[in-house]
């Protein structure tokens, strides 16, 4: 691990640097030209943090900390979402709302840039991400834990108030393009839909996330 940063973030950061300090971590005050071309980009608000790629979890990894009483809340399931952008504002979503996990198909799910870890706000730290290896299976092993499948749709469904939310669900949203694909959406017990004006085909992925995951979070408190 290694901190960047400008001078002008110094006295913001002390606290950080103090930390690098004390166990043996790299720092360095840098120009704001050159934070650009560390970070690659013009939004970096003046640090960057140099660090290792955030572990991915597998199913076995889920189902252990579930069992283990540490993953607790919903999951939330996203098929064939592959914008890095829309999963980093999903993550900051999940943290605030408690979600147990993001996860996705092995190979499909975005990998976390730094461009998505930035837009999660932190909540790439706190929420893990889940590859699935074979989602239909693993998803009704899921459903052998007692998870409730229920699959986001734009055409069919009751609303989200109408079904049980708030204890052990997974949460299934589709692409924009595509939905919920219909292996995925055969597994679900049950379809929701965001009720609306209809103007639009449909919502962007990670506003309909926050919308479920809020009507999960307020059915559960």
């Amino acid at each position: 691990m290694r901190v960047y940063l400008t001078a002008a973030k110094k006295p913001q950061f002390a606290d950080l640097l103090s930390w690098c300090a004390a166990n043996h971590k790299g720092f360095q005050i840098v120009a704001e030209e050159n934070l650009r071309r560390i970070t690659g980009a013009t939004h970096h608000e003046g640090v960057a943090i140099l660090a290792k790629t955030i572990r991915r979890w597998s199913l076995v990894d889920l189902l252990a900390a579930i069992e283990a009483g540490r993953c607790k809340g919903p999951i939330l399931y996203l098929d064939g979402v592959e914008n890095p952008h829309n999963l980093g504002s999903m993550l900051r979503t999940a943290a605030h709302f408690g979600v147990a996990a993001v996860a996705g198909k092995t190979g499909e799910l975005p990998p976390l840039s730094p461009a998505a870890v930035r837009v999660a706000e932190g909540g790439a730290e706190i929420v893990p991400v889940c590859d699935l290896a074979e989602p239909a299976a693993d998803l009704r092993r899921l459903a052998a834990a007692g998870f409730a499948l229920v699959a986001a749709s734009s055409h069919k469904g009751v609303e989200p108030s109408e079904v049980p939310l708030g204890g052990r669900v997974v949460l299934v949203l589709g692409s924009e393009g595509r939905g919920v694909s219909p292996g995925i959406s055969r597994v679900a017990t049950a379809h929701v839909r965001i009720p609306g004006t209809g103007a639009v085909e449909s919502l962007n992925v990670s506003v309909a996330a926050g919308i479920l995951l809020a009507e999960a979070w307020r059915q559960g408190h």
